[in-house]
């Protein structure tokens, strides 16, 4: 039998370590919009590029919704012809890149501004009509595209560095970029596997836990004709975090990704 002591002194151990087991384990998770990874408490940026998945699937959903032949649906079709390009090899992308399975998680390209907006638009009302459906939690939330500012900081995982994340410790190239100025057609060498544009979750995650920022496609910024990081097609110097990239209208190197706003929910 213990003593009266030493039975007080258990059960206050006890319930010292529940009440920390119940803190550690069954504290409430912050909430963390779709698809996204947390840069700070209201502030949220996808893991990846939009991918051709989800932009079929907000594809498939306009048709549904306005019919196939519809102003609607016909406007948000990506630009397949981008990849048909003077002294290029590409051509097989015009028909397969969007729609083939293969491609399916790759990211998005032929896509222009207007068309990237809508998709932000479509995807914040969707991520809203879940949770009223399933939680029934009005979210106050908005995705968009990124402010340069907004970009740089993510893009640099909370390093001040030219990069971000450019190479490894042994010397690695991290990003899928061109190697050589006259190598405009594709940006892969022996020891670079990517074909053109790689999977969306391809190479080495920053700080944040995002991939790709850096090479395989640009991302556009909320300045409109301005896009950042590089893509296949741009040199390794092109994808310094601080150069402003021109862009005119729809091409095979330049893509998005969303950021998200979230400022809580109404029941």
């Amino acid at each position: 039998m213990i003593s009266f002591k030493k039975y007080i002194y258990l059960s206050g151990l006890f319930l010292l370590l529940s009440f920390c087991f119940s803190f550690t384990f069954f504290k409430p998770k912050k909430f963390i919009p779709p698809g996204t990874v947390s840069i700070t408490e209201n502030f949220f940026a996808d893991e990846a590029e939009i991918s051709n998945a989800a932009w079929r699937e907000f594809e498939t959903a306009t048709k549904i919704k306005y019919g196939k032949f519809s102003k609607e649906h016909i406007a948000v079709l990506p630009d397949t012809l981008v990849w048909r390009q003077k002294n290029s090899s590409n051509e097989p992308y015009v028909q397969y890149y969007y729609r083939h399975p293969a491609y399916r998680d790759y990211p998005v390209v032929g896509i222009s501004y207007e068309q990237a907006l809508a998709f932000c638009k479509w995807r914040t009302e969707k991520v809203k009509e879940f949770y009223i459906i399933r939680y029934k939690k009005d979210l106050k939330i908005n995705y968009r595209l990124p402010s340069k500012e907004e970009w740089e900081k993510i893009s640099l995982g909370g390093v001040d560095i030219m990069y971000g994340y450019a190479r490894n410790s042994k010397g690695c190239i991290l990003f899928n970029h061109r190697y050589a100025a006259d190598s405009v057609d594709a940006a892969n060498t022996p020891n670079n596997p990517a074909d053109v544009t790689a999977p969306i979750l391809s190479y080495q995650k920053n700080r944040f836990g995002i991939y790709n920022l850096f090479g395989n496609v640009a991302e556009m910024t909320a300045e409109k004709g301005i896009c950042k990081g590089g893509g296949w097609r741009h040199l390794f110097e092109e994808c310094r975090a601080g150069n402003d990239i021109p862009y005119t209208g729809t091409t095979a190197w330049l893509g998005f990704r969303c950021v998200c706003d979230f400022q809580g929910s109404s029941q």
